[in-house]
């Protein structure tokens, strides 16, 4: 029974994550981080909220990664003046930023 009712709160949490905006998911995970620090909790209340915090963080990970492939970096062509668009390559802007 109690894996069921576990089941139902991961839906729950599924579903409050659905439709959400990056932004948005970001400020319940800093409210959480900010709860976790602050407060002083109960173990399973700290547990539950480190749950939860992980779900936000997964989701605003996520929300990111897709996000970074639909960049375009604008690279313009001293030879011709043309702008053409490449994918963004996160490893070769950090290694310029070096």
């Amino acid at each position: 029974m109690a894996q069921k009712k576990e089941s139902v709160k991961n839906h729950q949490a599924e579903e409050q994550l659905e439709g959400l905006k990056f932004e948005q998911g970001l400020e319940k995970l800093e409210c959480i981080l900010e709860t976790l620090e602050n407060e002083e909790l109960s173990l399973e209340d700290s547990i539950k909220n480190y749950e939860t915090g992980v779900k936000y963080y997964n989701f605003c990970k996520e929300k990111l990664d897709v996000l970074e492939k639909k960049i375009e970096v604008l690279v313009k062509n001293g030879a011709s003046g043309e702008i053409t668009s490449v994918p963004y390559r996160r490893d070769e802007i950090e290694e310029t930023n070096r």
